[in-house]
């Protein structure tokens, strides 16, 4: 379904273009006020945008510098009148895709449509490419080596044959959400969209909203209708990740769509069919929370049809020379660096428990390579981020707020003090490279340490600058 938008000051004008693109799949919506037409294209952005040049309170060209500062890749066609030609060149040299003079035949209308929606539907593709070739780039799952996860793997690939909902199990950091976007491109859905659920970032005020969508008035401040998540999906998967935190209530009604695949707005009447693949994971043990009384037991076993459960790195050592290798020539790529591993860098790797699992290895890496000047890793360098690797156990037993205060301390010091030392010594150097001023840099020294006799930096060196 294409999806046009008018703004034009002439109304008449307005219902005219809406009769002649009166086509199967095609939805045209007509603005007279530009203002309002605005509004709603930057909100709810259309396939394309059918935009007059002259218009009161304001100008086509004021319309078209603020909807193409929101959607740079919305093609706009602009309707000039003898006159304002000049002005339609000028914009399609700042992005517009191209200009109609008025007045019109039907044929030379149809023509620009059919061009500009040709153009929307190869710039959604790209788009689609593009994030399918991201995915794969981070399917950590299928570079693996383990067994283990090589079995898990193809029970992945089996499933995404099928339209069965996949629950995927997990501890944080394994690649769930990776193995999804796994399924989705291996999928006959692998055209359509990829929809990722963050249950637990939504508070329950907001989540069912944004997961079915509202009717226009169906609660203070819903001042137009908008499609949920789950109705964004259609055509494609829809992935609910931390599907454990979801209220009761919502797991009813989620339930509901499940079984049928039928959903109603919030303050709507009419049903709205959707065609979507469901996935959905956790790090949770649903079957305890079953028995608690706080997941419904009808709804996780509609959602695990299919059953992936993913190991933890600590569990697939064969993995981590690997993957660590695989992300430092991708960090390397990317921060223009020439940067490899040696044997005993490796041998390091293995020793460590990683109980981020591999977010965390890939984090590591990352570090590594934006703070190394390049060439061989050795042992040592995972022994200098060893502290970092460790405080998530240790800090684990704390509360979340209290973790995050002294990680952070944590980090600041160990940062400031490893740039001090690739400065060797010189705090104004050190300084300029990290970004900050002097004293702030000198206050990062200080953090989560009690400043002993002879470890301060001399107050005369941060006098004179040195």
């Amino acid at each position: 379904m294409s999806r046009i938008l008018v703004i034009d000051d002439e109304a008449a004008l307005g219902e005219n273009i809406q009769r002649m693109l009166r086509l199967p799949g095609v939805v045209v919506q007509v603005f007279s006020d530009p203002v309002k037409g605005l509004a709603e294209a930057v909100t709810n952005p259309p396939d394309l945008v059918l935009l007059d040049v002259r218009m009161p309170g304001m100008s086509g060209e004021e319309v078209f510098a603020r909807l193409h500062e929101a959607h740079s890749e919305l093609p706009i066609v602009f309707l000039t009148a003898f006159g304002s030609v000049e002005s339609a060149v000028m914009a399609m040299r700042n992005g517009a895709f191209d200009y109609l003079q008025k007045p019109f035949k039907r044929e030379d209308l149809m023509l620009v449509v059919r061009r500009a929606l040709s153009h929307a539907k190869l710039e959604h593709e790209v788009e689609a490419l593009k994030g399918r070739l991201e995915a794969l780039g981070e399917a950590d799952a299928a570079q693996s080596r383990s067994p283990l996860m090589l079995e898990q793997t193809d029970k992945c690939r089996r499933a995404a044959g099928t339209d069965a909902t996949v629950m995927i199990l997990g501890e944080s950091g394994t690649g769930k959400e990776v193995t999804a976007r796994f399924i989705h491109n291996q999928s006959r859905r692998k055209d359509g969209p990829f929809v990722p659920v963050e249950c637990s970032a939504m508070p329950g005020s907001l989540i069912e909203s944004e997961l079915f969508g509202y009717e226009r008035g169906a609660f203070t401040g819903a001042e137009r209708t908008k499609k949920g998540l789950i109705e964004s999906a259609d055509g494609g998967t829809l992935f609910l990740d931390e599907i454990g935190d979801l209220g009761v209530e919502l797991q009813t009604r989620l339930f509901r769509f499940v079984e049928e695949r039928v959903l109603r707005r919030l303050g709507g009447l009419t049903s709205v069919r959707v065609d979507c693949r469901i996935l959905c994971a956790t790090n949770q043990d649903l079957l305890a929370k079953i028995k608690a009384g706080t997941f419904r037991e009808e709804l996780y076993y509609r959602l695990s049809v299919v059953t992936v459960k993913l190991p933890p790195l600590r569990e697939r050592p064969e993995d981590i020379p690997h993957l660590a290798r695989f992300f430092l020539e991708r960090f390397s790529r990317r921060y223009g660096k020439s940067l490899s591993g040696s044997p005993q860098f490796y041998e390091a790797l293995l020793k460590e428990r990683w109980p981020g699992n591999v977010r965390q290895l890939k984090n590591v890496m990352e570090r590594l390579t934006a703070l190394h000047p390049g060439g061989v890793l050795g042992a040592e360098d995972v022994e200098e981020d060893s502290p970092i690797v460790e405080t998530a156990c240790t800090l684990s037993a704390l509360p979340w707020k209290d973790a995050r205060e002294q990680y952070l301390a944590g980090f600041e010091s160990s940062y400031a003090q490893a740039v001090l030392a690739r400065c060797n010594g010189n705090v104004s150097a050190a300084a300029r490279q990290a970004g900050v001023d002097r004293k702030t840099f000198y206050t990062l020294l200080k953090r989560d340490r009690d400043q002993l006799p002879g470890e301060s930096v001399p107050h005369n060196e941060l006098e004179s600058g040195e």
